[in-house]
């Protein structure tokens, strides 16, 4: 009898835990995913203010579509600076997604240009390769950040700052 007792003692406390367990998670993933109200002309100020544009060029809809294999049009606004050279591999990438069922999308589409960029520097860019190496994807809510430079925390801390 008290055995019973003891069961649907422990019983009872498993429920409860598995409940307080599924109301963390819940809570958790609704702000770590909420999506930002922040204009993409303002997240580019905020980011390209941290970054050193002078070995880069703002991308159009061609070149994000070459490189990364996105249709901006998919989305509320992409914003691309790429190496000014071939022997470059300083980059960001911006994009304000319309929702955040396209996350995938985006973060497949980045690893796919880093690992291009990494097999292009293979074996005789170390310096590229090293910032390669140490870039930052970051996939926040409706918002996707790519920085590859010398400095890409800098860029990175802007971008969590103003999402």
């Amino acid at each position: 009898m008290e055995r019973d007792f003891s069961e649907l003692k422990m019983i009872s406390y498993a429920k409860w835990l598995l409940v307080l367990i599924a109301v963390i998670a819940i809570i958790l993933q609704s702000v770590s995913g909420r999506s930002s109200s922040t204009e993409i002309g303002e997240m580019k100020d905020k980011v390209t203010a941290q970054a050193d544009l002078s070995k880069m060029q703002e991308g159009d809809n061609q070149m994000i579509r070459r490189l990364y294999g996105l249709d901006v049009s998919q989305f509320e606004g992409v914003v691309l600076y790429y190496p000014v050279t071939n022997m470059g591999a300083e980059e960001i990438l911006l994009v304000k997604m319309k929702d955040k069922s396209q996350q995938a999308e985006v973060k497949a589409a980045i690893e796919k240009r880093l690992d291009t960029q990494k097999k292009s520097f293979a074996g005789y860019g170390a310096d590229q390769t090293a910032m390669l190496e140490k870039s930052i994807t970051d996939i926040h809510g409706n918002y996707a950040f790519f920085g590859c430079g010398e400095q890409p925390e800098a860029m990175h801390q802007a971008f969590r700052k103003a999402y």
